[in-house]
């Protein structure tokens, strides 16, 4: 077993260093201890400015604010110093620790990751949340988007992303068909925190027909094809008769899938995904998602999930008699295929309880990889909607923001310095009084 203590009065003397770097040249700081006051540069500076205003010869003195500005950027100048200084020390003496010599410092960080979580050590946690998405109201386009907090721990474990930080995420269109000629539902969205370097993601689009796409795993999510009134591209498992393809109320294409209830017949329809081509990648979020339409619903639901090796997704897209009547609505959210799932044993789901009595219309099911946005602890999806978004004069936008309480040293110190979230508890084994 790897000696932690000895691990983490190390990293703890490291987070302590950058800590005090960080508050010299970064925080606007003054306190008084033993007789005696401490001012960081930027406090100093703010001084500075506060006092040599009053005349042309004080003014002069406003170099002394660039002196300081100076001495913070040689502060952080250190501090990068000091990266490399940790760098070295978990490529040589954690790498020894955890009998990893020779192992990039990703895998040396992952196996610490996995040695902690196998021994039950633990760090304190931070608490974070993301809020709710906004779209601004000049958007053009009506795309759906969508944000999940949640990662996976070494032992598949789903847990919050520690690495989220206090920061509004902005998401902005910059390439669209109009302008950019990019394909509709190809539009190109960037992701951009405050904190980190932005990532690009593109819209998930409906597809239609046999024609596959690399952003839809979905065939045929419009529901264009049929034969002798049986769709081509899905499979009825159950209660054929309450499916049916709707030329009338629909989004998409030609037509929608009719879930029509008569209080008294379960159905179900599936589609297979084990012949995609490359095969859905396993050990990473997907998004899923879909258009509805609720004529009517008296009683019963109507669920869309995925089958994973036969089991139940744990996302479930659900329309019963609290959604919205009489328009069309996105849901949609994001669900982690584990690392030991079988790609040939994923299916899409439609299905309703025996007990549904209604008509409900499902139009774009869609079903892709999630965008990583990892520095920002989170995992993003923008579904494609019946009206195009625009980059230009005015992009189409959502914000999302997101929190985190701080409230762990070393879980603090990991995503800061180690781009990583240590196991976490709120009993952990591992106390804060080494890094603060």
């Amino acid at each position: 077993m790897p000696n932690y203590t000895t691990i983490f009065q190390v990293l703890g003397q490291y987070a302590r260093a950058f800590t005090q770097l960080d508050n010299l040249a970064e925080r606007n700081l003054s306190f008084s201890s033993g007789g005696e006051t401490f001012r960081s540069l930027d406090k100093l500076r703010e001084e500075f400015v506060d006092v040599l205003n009053d005349a042309p010869a004080e003014r002069d003195r406003l170099d002394a604010v660039g002196l300081l500005a100076d001495a913070a950027r040689v502060a952080r100048g250190w501090g990068a110093l000091l990266q490399q200084s940790l760098d070295a020390w978990i490529r040589d003496a954690l790498a020894s620790e955890l009998d990893a010599e020779g192992a990039s410092r990703a895998e040396l960080l992952r196996e610490l990751q996995r040695a902690m979580l196998a021994d039950a050590e633990s760090v304190a946690a931070n608490a974070v949340s993301l809020g709710a998405i906004s779209a601004d109201a000049a958007n053009v386009g009506d795309a759906a988007c969508y944000a999940s907090k949640q990662t996976v721990d070494a032992a598949e474990s789903l847990v919050d992303d520690e690495r989220i930080l206090n920061q509004r995420i902005a998401i902005e269109c910059v390439r669209d068909n109009p302008r950019h000629r990019v394909s509709v539902g190809q539009e190109e969205f960037r992701i951009r925190p405050e904190i980190g370097g932005p990532v690009s993601t593109r819209v998930i689009p409906v597809t239609y027909g046999a024609v596959t796409d690399a952003r839809n795993v979905v065939t045929d999510s419009a529901f264009e094809d049929e034969t002798a009134d049986v769709l081509d591209h899905w499979d009825v498992i159950s209660g054929g008769s309450v499916f049916s393809r709707d030329t009338v109320t629909k989004l998409f294409g030609g037509g929608s899938l009719k879930i029509a209830g008569n209080g008294a017949t379960a159905g179900e329809l599936q589609q297979d995904l084990a012949e995609r081509d490359p095969p859905l990648e396993s050990g990473r979020f997907w998004a899923l998602g879909a258009w509805v339409y609720v004529g009517s619903c008296s009683a019963g639901d109507v669920k869309l999930d995925l089958l994973i090796d036969g089991a139940a997704s744990a996302l479930t897209l659900t329309v019963d008699g609290s959604t919205p009547t009489g328009q069309w609505l996105h849901l949609g959210g994001l669900q982690y295929l584990p690392r030991g799932s079988f790609p040939n044993k994923v299916k899409v789901r439609i299905r309703c309880s025996a007990t549904f009595n209604g008509a409900v219309y499902l139009d774009g099911v869609s079903l892709a990889p999630a965008t990583e946005v990892p520095h920002a602890g989170l995992r993003l999806a923008i579904f494609e909607g019946a009206t195009a978004p625009q980059a230009a004069p005015v992009a189409d936008r959502f914000t999302l923001d997101s929190t985190s309480d701080e409230a762990g040293a070393f879980q603090v110190f990991a995503r800061a310095r180690l781009g990583i979230a240590l196991p976490s508890s709120g009993t952990p084994t591992i106390s804060d009084t080494l890094a603060e």
